[in-house]
């Protein structure tokens, strides 16, 4: 009988004694999650006064299933998220596994059929969602995270405020399109607090939320997948549950994963590698790895998780972009690499050690660690080498850590002291990352403010100088800024040799180098760029279609000119240069015919009217000039 009841006692995990202390801040929580909602509030009520940005093009406003509204749902659910960009450029699949995440895609598509193209309306989605997730996650820490240490009140409020304030988020709530990122951190949460309540409380209601809350996690964005590891793991650590049934409670979420299974199959078919990544590359940008050594690659990577580190520790200066070559390769030998790979075995060796005392911070060790596995490009292609919103879910776990620490720090101060030192460093937190928060948020306000701010802070990325040449030709070409034109042609132009010599195969420099040489017009110069995309780089260019027509008006517009001087030859040569950009325009045809009957060509100057009447049967002026021919 005593045996029984010793193996009963082991069976179940005791709960530890918690030391009733004074609490640091002798708030209700009520006022706690009131003043957390209000400081995120505030932090990014901005954000609603910007337009689209980034990727918001690409996932929003060209997306031809978004525009649909609600009749596009079907399709966004049935297909790859990128798949309408994918279709307009003329590119399949370019990255590994592809990409399944249609909640936030579906919810633009009802966003359109309601409200419009509204920027406004889906800033402010973004914001409630946001706001939604701090107060998850504050009410997570409080009630289950932190529920069985001292000042788990004041640890839940310090934590989420970090959270709430860290200018690495920016990115995320600004970014219309990263509406993905938010969804899937706040589904994550309610399925951990759903799941905990049924298990504590039986009721199946409890049960049946987690589980819907885990399929929406897992469409909203592929770091759900790490619930499978992370919650039988919190199951485990957790004081109360009995040991044993961690994965009889994951029954559940394994057949919510295997319907999530089924859904993606469907729509972009079985995990696949990226062979075409490296011919699409030359199209699309899609690998930032592209010309680097399996050895170069494994150690940049190691290097990119550094650079989380230090973002997390020190978000400042931040950037939309961190591609290609802006962290440079490097070898295992960089005293870099070396330092993120002994940072990140030192963790991993603290978590397992924290995992083998059944200490409930090992939860947030492998919470942050697991939550960037999946964008560490160390097993599939995701397209950067960094992006500070691939930071946004484990840094749920880097605060947490923080707070930890900075509580053990001070357990043993006196209660004023610890009041006085915790309220000083929010304080200083809270002004200088909220100044950061608000004037990066006004960064976002369109691609403008962005590329032409972060060009200077990436100097050194290809894509960030073709993005913000683009900017600046855009900002030539309006009328207001006709002064300006010429310098800013010139700045656009300096930005885009530094994309080419940084990458020579990328297309998009090429094409806008020609455009910025079209405007100052040099149509040669841009004829030549135009030529060398479409003679290799990228031979279907979807740019090439529009400018190659425009290009061929400016040259018959020389050619008139020219022509109406008396120099025919040279009018001749610009009319077929024409003729090479845009060979179905009838009236560079026609008036190439006569710049040839008057040099007296007159063979060349029939077989120029009759392709103009080819093209246009009903071109009197070239029907009069055969007829001039036959005489």
């Amino acid at each position: 009988m005593a045996n029984k009841k010793k193996i009963q006692k082991q069976a179940v995990q005791a709960a530890p004694v918690i030391l009733k202390v004074t609490p640091i801040f002798p708030w209700t929580p009520q006022i706690k999650y009131t003043i957390l909602l209000v400081l995120g509030f505030f932090l990014y009520v901005n954000t609603t006064q910007n337009e689209y940005a980034l990727d918001d093009g690409g996932v929003i406003i060209a997306n031809q299933y978004v525009q649909q509204g609600f009749a596009g749902i079907g399709k966004i659910l049935t297909k790859d998220a990128f798949s309408s960009y994918l279709e307009k450029m003329g590119a399949g699949q370019t990255l590994t596994g592809g990409r399944y995440r249609p909640l936030s895609i579906v919810i633009f598509a009802m966003q359109q059929d309601i409200f419009g193209n509204s920027p406004l309306i889906r800033h402010v989605f973004n914001l409630i969602f946001f706001l939604a997730t701090i107060f998850a996650i504050y009410y997570f820490l409080s009630k289950y995270m932190f529920k069985y240490l001292s000042y788990r009140d004041d640890m839940a409020f310090v934590a989420t405020a970090l959270f709430a304030i860290h200018p690495i988020h920016t990115e995320v709530v600004a970014n219309i399109k990263s509406l993905d990122e938010i969804l899937s951190l706040f589904f994550i949460l309610t399925t951990m607090i759903f799941g905990l309540k049924y298990i504590e409380e039986k009721q199946r209601k409890f049960l049946i939320i987690s589980m819907v809350s885990y399929l929406f996690a897992l469409l909203s964005k592929e770091y759900g997948v790490t619930m499978m590891i992370l919650l039988p793991m919190f199951f485990y650590l957790y004081p109360g549950i009995k040991k044993g049934k961690e994965l009889g409670y994951m029954l559940p979420y394994v057949a919510v994963m295997l319907v999530y299974i089924i859904m993606r199959f469907s729509a972009v078919g079985a995990p696949h590698g990226n062979e075409g990544v490296k011919l699409l590359n030359n199209q699309l940008r899609v690998d930032p790895y592209y010309f680097a050594t399996p050895a170069q690659k494994i150690a940049t990577e190691w290097l990119s998780l550094g650079k989380y580190v230090a973002l997390l520790f020190f978000p400042y200066p931040l950037s939309s972009d961190y591609s290609y070559a802006q962290i440079p390769y490097h070898s295992m030998a960089n005293a870099g690499v070396l330092l993120s790979l002994l940072v990140y075995m030192a963790l991993t060796g603290w978590g397992i050690q924290l995992f083998r005392k059944k200490n409930i911070m090992a939860f947030a060790v492998f919470f942050y660690l697991l939550m960037l596995l999946p964008v560490s490009n160390f097993f599939i292609n995701v397209g950067a080498m960094l992006g500070e919103r691939f930071a946004y879910h484990a840094s749920l776990g880097f605060v947490i850590l923080v707070t930890y620490g900075l509580f053990y720090a001070i357990q043993k101060f006196p209660l004023q002291v610890k009041k006085s030192a915790l309220t000083g460093l929010l304080s200083v937190l809270i002004i200088a990352c909220g100044a950061e928060v608000i004037n990066r948020n006004a960064d976002w306000k369109n691609n403008t403010t962005l590329f032409t701010k972060d060009v200077n802070t990436v100097p050194n990325s290809a894509f960030m100088n073709c993005d913000a040449a683009s900017c600046f030709i855009n900002l030539a070409i309006q009328p207001q800024n006709e002064k300006r034109k010429e310098g800013l042609l010139d700045t656009a132009v300096t930005c885009l040799y530094k994309a080419i010599r940084t990458d020579r195969t990328f297309p998009d420099p090429y094409i806008n180098l020609g455009l910025a040489y079209y405007f100052k017009s040099q149509l040669d110069s841009a004829k030549h760029y135009w030529d060398m995309v479409q003679a290799g780089l990228y031979p279907n260019h979807p740019d090439l279609k529009r400018f190659m027509p425009m290009l061929a008006k400016s040259y018959l517009a020389m050619g008139l000119d020219v022509g109406k001087q008396g120099q025919t030859n040279l009018a001749i040569s610009s009319l077929k240069k024409g003729i090479s950009e845009d060979s179905t325009n009838a009236e560079i045809w026609y008036n190439l015919g006569g710049a040839y009957f008057t040099k007296q060509r007159y063979d060349s100057a029939k077989y120029a009217w009759i392709m103009a009447v080819r093209l246009k049967p009903d071109y009197t002026e070239a029907k009069n000039g055969l007829n001039a021919l036959s005489k």
